[in-house]
């Protein structure tokens, strides 16, 4: 609640020079200013008119404008000396005394009215005179204002007044007219008037010698204020625009379906949209604030591009994979740019486009091409073999029940013819291109294996391999025998010609289980492990692809491709694993067949 009454106007004789507001024995007034020395000079005033009738000053101020007005008051013939050892002018500096009374930044009243209170107190104590009266300065108001503390300046402000109720005095204080020059400012501009019993404005006006250029200066700061409130009306529109369409913007960034993100000079992320957080599967904090690398899996790969930005190229398309929070990669592509202001680099500006499922697609034609490429092929060598497939199957056929051979004859001939017949097969197959035409059957996956094995028996005595055999089922499934026999043979194959000095073979048969995301699907795993060589980590992604093969020309890089295409038809899964194992590298393929989809059984 402002005091303000409690300074009544009442003004003495006038001193020679003096304006009005210096003659008031009492009163509150603020004067604004633009240059100090217009500060000073006006302050000289004010403090002469006292300690020239033999009253008393208190001066609390910056130590420039204390030693300026010393000074000043010296050469207009006051012994400014005398007046301190009499204790009629007293000289604080402001900074000082405004922290003697202020806790936390803010005006203490108890301290304030001891402090200050006590000087005042003092200085009516001094004065002598008929006419003598104390006037006070203060610039802690000032300095409370530079420091954006203008509530605290208010109640200062305010303390002055409640004083001014106890105690006699006249008080001016000062502001700076150039601290009040932003529009916000005007509020508590207004309020800091309305504390104060009378207002001087700024030099620019009370240097003015007549009322006529006054009269005039009044009417162009109407002017001028009329044309700033149309102005700043018009700011305020603008403003108004500007926010819509930031706030359109921003909507539009943070809900685009592609990815966008800021990135800083030190490569941490600044700001990132909903689309990229929903395709990487991060929470905003766990993605804003780290570092990018941290999310590509490539680091060669996102150096790269850094270092593309780096050199204020516009980069456009440039692939990456990026991490998700479940561990999945997310091929993406990265349209990028940066940010320079002054030749320094402030941010990215990254578009990311998941093109995951684009690749997968495009993996998805190409093997199409080329399994239709090699289905021309293949049809091509199955029409051309057919015939003499044909006549030799018979030529085996009617020898394994000749009455000349033997029974170990007998039986390796029948072993040939069904070879033979399995060879027709993939003929008519056409390597796996075609479904056969036949119904699937009960078969037992135990006798499959027995069969394979029996068939490799002269390699593996001759590799010195020894076969272990972990079987515990019959595993009867319902299927193709000859495929089944064909995914097998692929594997087992591939086992021997890895130990050709010689190694072990484990082959087992077991009830499984594999889980997936719709839970544990029950089945049937075959697992075939060996000792060979191995296969190279350079190759092992490869190992399923079409015509890659490490055999030179002893492979064609089908058998793999054709079991794994068998497996899936089957909706089951192979998978391998390479390891080392006291010295020794095992190789191990695993093919699990689900029991619980349709047309399979288990026993």
């Amino acid at each position: 609640m402002s005091t303000v009454n409690a300074f009544a106007s009442k003004s003495l004789h006038p001193v020679p020079g003096a304006h009005s507001h210096d003659q008031e024995s009492c009163g509150h007034t603020v004067q604004f200013y633009a240059e100090a020395q217009s500060l000073v000079a006006a302050l000289t005033r004010f403090v002469s008119t006292s300690l020239g009738t033999g009253g008393s000053a208190i001066v609390i101020a910056t130590k420039p404008h204390r030693e300026a007005l010393t000074l000043e008051l010296q050469a207009s013939g006051l012994d400014t000396m005398a007046a301190i050892w009499q204790g009629r002018f007293v000289l604080l500096d402001a900074a000082e005394t405004l922290a003697k009374f202020t806790v936390d930044g803010w005006p203490d009243a108890a301290l304030f009215t001891e402090l200050i209170g006590g000087c005042v107190a003092t200085a009516n104590a001094a004065s002598h005179g008929e006419n003598s009266r104390v006037v006070a300065f203060g610039e802690m108001v000032s300095l409370l204002w530079a420091q954006g503390k203008p509530d605290a300046a208010l109640r200062l402000e305010q303390l002055w007044n409640d004083l001014a109720t106890t105690q006699s005095f006249s008080l001016r204080c000062a502001y700076p007219i150039g601290g009040f020059a932003r529009a916000e400012d005007s509020e508590p501009f207004q309020r800091i008037c309305a504390e104060h019993s009378a207002v001087i404005p700024s030099e620019s006006y009370t240097e003015l010698s007549s009322e006529t250029e006054r009269l005039r200066n009044i009417s162009q700061l109407q002017q001028k204020a009329g044309a700033l409130e149309t102005e700043k009306a018009q700011r305020k529109s603008i403003q108004r625009t500007l926010q819509l369409r930031e706030s359109e913007l921003a909507d539009i960034l943070e809900n685009a379906v592609e990815g966008v993100q800021q990135v800083g000079p030190d490569q941490t992320i600044m700001w990132t949209n909903k689309a990229l957080l929903n395709l990487l599967g991060y929470a905003a904090e766990e993605y804003i604030g780290h570092p990018l690398g941290a999310f590509h899996v490539q680091q060669h790969i996102f150096e790269e591009f850094w270092a593309k930005l780096m050199r204020r190229e516009d980069i456009y398309d440039f692939p990456a994979e990026l991490r998700c929070k479940d561990g999945s990669v997310k091929q993406v592509v990265i349209h990028s740019n940066g940010l320079w202001e002054n030749g320094k680099f402030v941010h990215t500006r990254c578009f990311v486009r998941d093109v995951t499922e684009q690749k997968r697609l495009e993996q998805v034609l190409r093997t199409a091409e080329k399994q239709a490429a090699m289905g021309r092929v293949a049809a091509g060598i199955a029409h051309e073999i057919n015939n003499p497939l044909e006549t030799v199957t018979n030529v085996f056929y009617l020898l394994r029940d000749h009455p000349s051979l033997d029974a170990d004859a007998r039986e390796l001939a029948r072993i040939a013819n069904e070879e033979m017949e399995r060879v027709r097969h993939i003929a008519r197959q056409t390597l796996a291109f075609c479904r056969d035409t036949e119904s699937p059957v009960s078969v037992s996956l135990r006798l499959i294996l027995d069969d394979v094995l029996e068939a490799f028996r002269r390699q593996i005595q001759t590799n010195h391999i020894t076969v272990e055999r972990n079987i515990d089922t019959d595993g009867l499934v319902v299927a193709f025998p000859v495929e089944l026999r064909q995914i097998f043979i692929n594997l087992i194959a591939n086992a021997l010609q890895a130990m050709p000095e010689g190694g072990a073979l484990r082959v087992s048969l077991r009830h499984s289980s594999e889980w997936s995301a719709s839970g544990a699907r029950p089945g049937l795993r075959v697992s075939i492990t060996d000792t060979g060589t191995g296969i190279p980590v350079k190759h092992r992604h490869k190992i399923f692809e079409p015509f890659f093969t490490t055999k030179a020309e002893k492979g064609t890089g089908l058998g793999l491709w054709v079991s794994r295409g068998i497996v899936q038809k089957l909706d089951g899964t192979i998978r391998f694993r390479c390891t080392k194992w006291r010295g020794r590298t095992l190789t191990s393929f695993a093919v699990f067949i689900p029991t619980d989809g349709l047309g399979f059984s288990v026993s």
